[in-house]
């Protein structure tokens, strides 16, 4: 309240005293105000609205520049991210793949070496039982010449004595010796 006095006291004294209406019309004071007014509208918008607004429209273009790069380099992102797992899925796909290959070579491997076990193993029954019909048949032989033989001398002493039912139990029983001391 007491500004507004102090402005009305000072519009007062400047005029001469005279009440002054801020209200009243002045054709030549309008005039003057209307002239720097235009020319201040042209001298800011020479110096003033016409770099802003090119900084501001400078400022726009630079901003969907960084959008149109941001979303450039989000789509680039995206695109190696998708080739990335699609990688990686083919990596997945391929270790799988070696796995069964590799699986599948093991047992092939552990078949052959079973079936040549086998084999070897066949191949060393068949050579025992060989040895064993080899070492058979030769104590078959032995067995029979020794028989022969034994049979010889019974029969030379049968033909040289004749023989009582104690002679015949005595030469039994001396063939008998005979027999297992020759294969001792």
């Amino acid at each position: 309240m007491i500004a507004s006095q102090w402005a009305w006291a000072l519009l007062l004294a400047s005029t001469g005293g005279e009440g002054a209406n801020p209200l009243e019309w002045k054709s030549d004071l309008a005039l003057w105000t209307g002239v720097v007014f235009v020319l201040l509208l042209l001298i800011l918008w020479r110096f003033a609205w016409k770099p802003i607004a090119e900084g501001l429209d400078k400022r726009e273009r630079n901003v969907a520049d960084q959008i149109g790069q941001a979303e450039s380099a989000n789509q680039k992102a995206k695109d190696l991210l998708a080739d990335y797992e699609r990688k990686l899925a083919e990596a997945g796909q391929q270790v799988r793949e070696l796995l069964d290959q590799g699986r599948r070579q093991a047992e092939q491997s552990g078949r052959v070496l079973i079936e040549k076990a086998k084999a070897e193993a066949q191949v060393e029954y068949d050579r025992a039982l060989k040895q064993i019909d080899v070492a058979t048949s030769a104590a078959i032989k032995e067995l029979a010449g020794q028989s022969a033989t034994l049979a010889v001398d019974l029969a030379g002493k049968i033909v040289q004595a004749k023989l009582n039912a104690g002679d015949h139990a005595r030469l039994i029983e001396q063939a008998v010796a005979g027999f297992v001391q020759s294969r001792n």
